[in-house]
């Protein structure tokens, strides 16, 4: 569960409440509003979409295309956006014809384009780099950045970048030499897993877009006995994050980022990368982590009393102390030296329990800061940055549980799993964009995200949308207004 923040968007609780449709005609009428607003959010995004994936060089002989390769991509972006559990199940039902009908009558490029089977996609993504379609991502973001459009996601003039690892899958078989070995325990059987690091930008309301994700994978050589395989020390999540970093740097040369991720970052390589980029950051430092640091910053709190501020936010009443100015050494005969700040947060507040009776909870964190910290800065620092670290872990769960299927492999090729895990990605953020606009903010409320997404489906899979509306959207400028 996330930590409460009063400045979250998304509802934390649905209304209890009757159907509010008294006649088919009021029900036809939201599903159409509806529909038109999804329908405007992902044309807003639609063109340049379409121009990146016409880019991707088509693997295929092209004597035996039968489908357009932006097709194939869009219809495999459709699966995760109306959030099909599997590709058996999109088979049966992306090819809907009431579905069909209003993608045509509101995207020019499917008019003429027969839906393809999805072991089609699955073909074609076996033989695409990765690193195409995580440009798409990319570029979906530079361009809402460019625009302003995520101007509110800001803290102290720097966008937050939350990182952290997911488990996709696992399996007690090898079924790709790229994949993880793992012992539970002390365990002799070995499990092989699939793993990965995400990148996702979040906000101070809670909201977040995806950015990159980075796969974790040992590379086969060739001829190698598998006892020399096994042996080989495997790649991991601080790898991984370097290679995270790099391709951010890339992506992002000139943007103020703030990094936020969570105790298996506090170490001294990874402060140092972050200040080589100049990046600021906010990582969590847990109890008995970098013991020397928590030593120096609990004796500098007890000279430094005036280090203390005690302040109100939303129902909670926070203390914080912190200390400024920790050398750090690390690394081979202590070469390495780092400042470090630390900041600490003790909150309490009430609540009630099952039985009405309130009761006090208490919390407290910790944090590593990139910069040295004050009395004007560090709650917005913790409070609005910090702490959303969390968020990343909500966006997991979400991704995986409620509706996306991201631990579900959808192809056994190595290449192509990694694929329909971009494909999902690039779905997830249209459909967030979609969620957080003006439009469709009322229906999100009362539903909620996943619920809002089985009602677009019901929506675009039966007879209830007017087809000649649909076609006026092309029309209309496609504008994205978004809540934040």
């Amino acid at each position: 569960m996330a930590s409460w923040t009063p400045e979250h968007l998304a509802p934390s609780t649905l209304p209890n409440a009757k159907s509010p449709w008294a006649t088919a005609e009021q029900e036809r009428a939201d599903r159409q509003a509806a529909a038109e607003a999804q329908l405007q959010a992902i044309r807003s995004q639609w063109p340049a979409l379409m121009a990146k994936l016409a880019r991707i060089p088509d693997p295929r002989r092209p004597g035996s295309i039968r489908h357009k390769l932006t097709v194939v991509l869009v219809y495999g972006m459709l699966l995760f956006v109306l959030q099909y559990a599997s590709r058996r199940e999109g088979n049966r039902e992306l090819g809907r014809p009431c579905l069909g009908e209003a993608l045509r009558a509101v995207f020019p490029d499917l008019q003429d384009a027969e839906v393809p089977h999805l072991d089609t996609v699955n073909r074609l993504l076996a033989r695409i780099p990765p690193e195409a379609l995580q440009q798409v991502l990319t570029d979906r973001i530079q361009h809402l950045l460019r625009q302003g459009k995520l101007a509110g996601f800001m803290v102290r003039g720097q966008y937050v970048i939350a990182l952290d690892g997911m488990h996709k899958l696992a399996r007690t078989f090898p079924w790709t030499p790229q994949a993880l070995r793992w012992r539970n325990g002390g365990s002799p059987e070995v499990g092989y897993t699939v793993y990965l690091l995400e990148a996702v930008l979040v906000s101070p309301q809670g909201v977040t877009l995806p950015v990159l994700v980075e796969f974790c994978a040992n590379e086969p050589v060739a001829d190698e006995p598998r006892e020399q395989a096994e042996a080989r020390k495997q790649d991991c999540e601080q790898k991984a994050f370097q290679r995270v970093a790099a391709r951010l740097k890339r992506m992002f040369p000139r943007l103020r980022l703030l990094i936020v991720a969570d105790g298996l970052y506090a170490n001294g390589p990874v402060v140092a990368l972050c200040r080589r980029n100049q990046w600021d950051f906010m990582i969590t430092l847990k109890d008995g982590s970098l013991p020397a640091v928590w030593t120096e910053a609990e004796a500098l709190c007890r000279l430094e009393p005036d280090n203390t501020l005690t302040t109100t936010w939303g129902d909670r009443q926070q203390i914080f102390r912190w200390a400024n100015h920790i050398e750090y050494v690390y690394g081979p005969s202590n070469r390495g030296h780092q400042q470090l700040h630390v900041v600490i947060c003790e909150e309490h507040w009430h609540e009630h329990n099952q039985q009405g009776e309130q009761i006090e909870r208490h919390a407290r964190y910790a944090w590593l800061s990139g910069r040295p910290l004050s009395a004007g800065n560090l709650a917005e620092r913790c409070n609005r940055a910090g702490r959303h670290r969390w968020d990343i872990e909500e966006h997991i769960l979400a991704i995986k549980r409620h509706g996306y299927q991201a631990a579900h492999a959808f192809s056994w090729n190595w290449n192509a799993m990694r694929n329909w895990h971009c494909l999902m990605l690039i779905a997830c953020l249209l459909n967030t964009l979609a969620c957080y606009s003006v439009a469709l903010w009322d229906l999100v409320c009362a539903r909620g995200f996943a619920g809002t997404i089985r009602f677009l489906r019901e929506s675009y899979l039966n007879p209830w949308l007017d087809l000649a509306r649909l076609r006026l959207l092309r029309t209309r400028p496609a504008q994205l207004r978004l809540i934040f």
